[in-house]
């Protein structure tokens, strides 16, 4: 029995880490300030980040993740509050415990049907979490004396009266879910994040409809037709803002695959943008070298990578200088770096961001990232959470 117990606390403790993980790496995924992937993206398939950009992922507004981590925190302080007996009655304490051991299990069921039947992307971490919330349910119910059923009905009529600690208990789970999460949207300076949110949308539906006619550098989803709506980003590789709205773009966009995805280079670089004055180069070589590697089908790589290594690129001031470093990083992705310099010097790629230059200075691009959808302005695209709800207001619209 103590075995079982000591498991079972093990097992909460575990699962506070882990969901604390999730939740820290939710919020700037969320808000469009993540500073690189989540240590539990293995592939395509197999992608956390991915699954945090879903709207599986948060419960009432709070991430789901910070649910779990303050659920297993109360029930690992009931658990061992029974094992070292302080309390006057700690069968009675067990079987509370117990009950919320089952919650937590029954919810680890749903999220586990839902994760297997409706979602594109699995969490790994989650997944683990859920076999561990299964399993702590299963050690501490071995531990019991008594009838679980038959006592647990005698319970209920003195809850109130003789059991008020457990109601304090259960009673800390949705406030200290709710508690942290002001706590982290404070974290991060966005606490206001729903009338953010709200705003952005009421403006992005007022802007005036651009068109596009320069092609983009990178495709993602479904034809146009097709696609719930339609997110197109301007974007310089040596943009520090451009960094973190990637990762943010990359998971939502693998969480809802009716959602079409459209880059475009806007090189900060007066080399190949017209409306920018000083020049040397670099981020136009940048820009051409992932339109260079999407002739190889190594595009979205390139693009990742670049984004990956920007520290490296940042420095740097000259097309030389940063050959350099490219020779050694494009083989990395399987391609040939004399083969890439040659279409490097290719007046065919150059002049095509030229023109998606160009065409973001038609469209009044002020500053990188910028993002449209269904071709209006969205300030604040690089926010999950903005576009998860222009999406579901263009769903809306579609069905009316």
């Amino acid at each position: 029995m103590k075995t079982r117990v000591q498991l079972a606390l093990v097992g909460c403790f575990v699962s506070v880490l882990a969901h604390l993980y999730l939740a820290m790496h939710y919020y700037p995924l969320k808000l469009g300030l993540a500073t690189g992937k989540s240590l539990c993206n293995l592939n395509a398939k197999f992608d956390c980040d991915a699954v945090s950009a879903s709207t599986y992922s948060a419960l009432f507004g709070i991430p789901v993740a910070l649910w779990g981590a303050v659920l297993n925190a109360v029930l690992f302080a009931l658990i061992l509050l029974a094992w070292l007996e302080w309390s006057e009655y700690p069968e009675r304490l067990k079987r509370f415990a117990l009950t919320l051991a089952g919650l937590s299990a029954a919810a680890t069921v749903v999220m586990a049907v839902i994760s297997l039947s409706v979602m594109e992307n699995y969490c790994i971490v989650c997944m683990s979490l859920y076999a561990i919330s299964l399993g702590v349910f299963f050690l501490y119910k071995g531990t019991l004396r008594e009838p679980f059923f038959m006592h647990f009905k005698r319970d209920l009529p003195g809850l109130w009266s003789q059991s008020r600690g457990i109601l304090v208990a259960y009673a800390l789970v949705p406030i200290g879910a709710f508690l942290g999460h002001q706590f982290f949207l404070s974290n991060f300076g966005s606490d206001q994040i729903d009338r953010m949110n709200t705003e952005a949308v009421a403006d992005w539906m007022q802007n005036p409809v651009q068109q596009f006619v320069a092609k983009p550098t990178l495709i993602m989803g479904p034809e146009t037709e097709n696609a719930a709506v339609t997110i197109t980003e301007f974007a310089d590789f040596r943009c520090s803002h451009c960094k973190h709205a990637s990762y943010s773009l990359d998971a939502f966009m693998k969480a809802h695959p009716d959602v079409r995805f459209e880059f475009y280079a806007f090189p900060l670089d007066g080399e190949c943008n017209e409306k920018i004055e000083t020049k040397n180069g670099v981020s136009c070589r940048l820009a051409t070298l992932v339109y260079c590697a999407e002739r190889e089908n190594k595009g979205w790589d390139m693009h990742h990578l670049l984004f990956e290594e920007q520290s490296r690129t940042i420095p740097i001031d000259s097309t030389a200088e940063l050959d350099e470093l490219l020779a050694h990083l494009v083989p990395t992705l399987g391609l040939n770096w004399p083969m890439m310099q040659t279409c490097l010097s290719d007046p065919t790629a150059q002049d095509a961001i030229r023109a998606q230059a160009k065409q973001g200075a038609l469209v009044s691009i002020a500053g990188t990232p910028t993002i449209f959808a269904n071709g209006r302005k969205l300030d604040g695209g690089q926010r999950v959470t903005v576009l998860q709800s222009v999406r579901q207001h263009a769903l809306d619209a579609r069905a009316k």
